[in-house]
């Protein structure tokens, strides 16, 4: 049970990565594409359908990367195009269902692995910054001193330390030696009012 358990944590990290590489895709080939494969001399858009995808030469190594990227643009960028489309034409259903269920099962998944990385990201700041004020040294006005390997101060600090005054000194030990408790007088045994009988 636990192996099972490990297993489908597993695979919701990597349905929730991919998602968001999905996204990342997505977005650089928004960004760069155009740079990419329209620079290239051997990818150009594909103007006959009414959707935008790249068409490169099979033989050209920017092929697979074409096929990654038009993948990418379909379950999201023009992915609503697809579902409208599977209202009108049953074929299209083929192509709006995976979609739907991709978007479903990903997007909880992505936004969960999202948020446990950047917990992870502040939870290592936060080690690193207390790391590093754990490691600066102390500031002159409160210099630290080692304590010696007994535990007892070194004999530098107790040379540093001022002589206590002798009047203090003695007033200490008064203090700390009780006074003597003053001695009763036991009576003698004839005053208690008790004598004993005299004999004849």
């Amino acid at each position: 049970m636990r192996r099972l358990k490990d297993y489908g944590r597993l695979a919701a990290w990597q349905a929730g990565v991919s998602y968001l590489l999905l996204w990342a895709v997505t977005v650089w080939a928004l960004d760069e594409g155009a740079t990419v494969f329209g620079k290239s001399g051997v990818c150009v858009p594909d103007e006959a359908k009414v959707l935008f995808y790249w068409v490169c030469e099979p033989a050209s190594p920017l092929a697979i990367l074409a096929s990654v990227v038009n993948f990418a643009l379909t379950a999201t960028v023009w992915a609503p195009v697809y579902v409208a489309a599977a209202t009108a034409q049953p074929d299209a259903l083929a192509i709006a269902v995976p979609i739907v269920i991709l978007h479903l099962v990903g997007l909880p998944l992505g936004i969960f692995v999202l948020i446990r990385m950047m917990l992870t990201a502040l939870e290592l700041r936060r080690r690193v910054g207390s790391g590093r004020a754990s490691a600066e040294p102390p500031s002159e006005g409160s210099p630290e001193v080692p304590a010696a390997p007994g535990g007892t101060a070194p004999a530098a600090v107790a040379a540093r330390a001022p002589p206590t005054p002798p009047a203090a000194a003695a007033m200490s030990a008064r203090r700390m030696v009780p006074p003597p408790k003053p001695v009763r007088k036991v009576k003698a045994r004839n005053e208690f009012g008790l004598r004993r009988p005299e004999r004849a």
